[in-house]
């Protein structure tokens, strides 16, 4: 354990930390997550470690969270948001983006093991294509494992994304990728390096509804996963998402609730939102939420902390329980 870990520990485990934590009794934590995924399954390899934790590090975190918070609902938030009911002291909200396959598989069960609730930000573009691989994480891998070079200089990719600079990011294709028709894009897409893709990525459509089951509330993440920012019409892309989700859900979605993708949003995003009816918006802010009398801002956004494995880690798989209290509790309160 080096100096800093034992300074954390010390400070964690002899109540130092007290005055932190006494600072979110009034308040609100929202933890943004995405894949979890056993150690031994075959796509745990090649996922990105940025937004991955092992199913053991993830039943070990929920601990925690069970220990040091009150763990609620996404519909007991929105009961705050709309002055029906309080929320408890130190309440935390556990979410996931995007839709992942692995949030049935692995996060659901263990979830439901511990009688914890959930909700899933859901893209119902990724969930609805009949691929294995969805084409976004392909760009964002390739992206990561510097494998672009190649595909890049093909003339008609080149020609595409021009506008993007001599070295565009992973986010920056994607977006332009993401609102172009399907069949010039997956004519672009050809020859793109390809990561390992063992089972399918995202959930299956009938899946959303396995997910209710589990205690695992739905919501919305845009329909195409491009930021709001950047798409032609953010109006369209929300009603397309709300109609999308709804139906995939089979009508149990909580349809007025968005994640925003990738963190993007501005006014012109809100007020889009709140024109279709969806009032309560996630961004990827990571603060904690100020409430009083247990009643959250009803105007205001709710900022959401990531959960990185290599912050709350003291070994491969191994939770350290000082780290996961710094990362947590280490946050303005708004």
């Amino acid at each position: 354990m080096s100096a800093r870990h034992l300074l954390r520990s010390l400070a964690y485990h002899t109540g130092a930390l007290s005055l932190a934590r006494l600072r979110q009794r009034d308040t609100l934590t929202v933890l943004m997550l995405h894949r979890v995924l056993g150690r031994a399954d075959p796509d745990f390899a090649s996922a990105d470690p940025a937004w991955t934790l092992s199913l053991s590090l993830f039943e070990q975190l929920l601990d925690f969270v069970v220990r040091h918070y009150s763990v609620v609902s996404l519909g007991d938030v929105i009961g705050a948001q709309e002055g029906l009911r309080p929320l408890p002291q130190r309440a935390l909200l556990i979410t996931f983006d995007d839709g992942w396959a692995d949030n049935l598989r692995y996060a659901a069960p263990a979830l439901r093991r511990k009688g914890l609730p959930a909700v899933v930000f859901a893209v119902p573009a990724a969930i609805a294509s009949p691929g294995q691989c969805w084409w976004q994480e392909l760009v964002f891998a390739a992206t990561r494992l510097r494998k672009l070079d190649g595909w890049l200089a093909r003339d008609e990719v080149r020609h595409a994304v021009a506008a993007l600079g001599d070295e565009p990011n992973g986010l920056e294709i994607v977006s332009r990728l993401g609102v172009m028709e399907e069949a010039a894009r997956e004519r672009l897409l050809t020859g793109i390096p390809a990561s390992p893709c063992h089972a399918r990525m995202m959930l299956e459509p009938g899946e959303l509804q396995q997910l209710i089951e589990h205690g695992v509330a739905i919501g919305l993440h845009g329909y195409s996963h491009v930021p709001l920012t950047r798409v032609p019409d953010v109006t369209a892309e929300l009603r397309l998402a709300r109609e999308a989700v709804e139906v995939l859900s089979g009508g149990k979605a909580t349809i007025s609730a968005l994640g925003c993708p990738h963190g993007l949003y501005d006014n012109k995003v809100i007020d889009a939102a709140r024109v279709q009816g969806i009032k309560h918006i996630f961004t990827s802010d990571p603060h904690l939420n100020a409430t009083r009398g247990g009643m959250l801002d009803r105007t205001r956004t709710i900022g959401r902390i990531n959960v990185v494995g290599r912050h709350i880690e003291l070994a491969r798989d191994e939770l350290d329980p000082a780290g996961a209290a710094r990362w947590l509790w280490a946050r303005d309160v708004r």
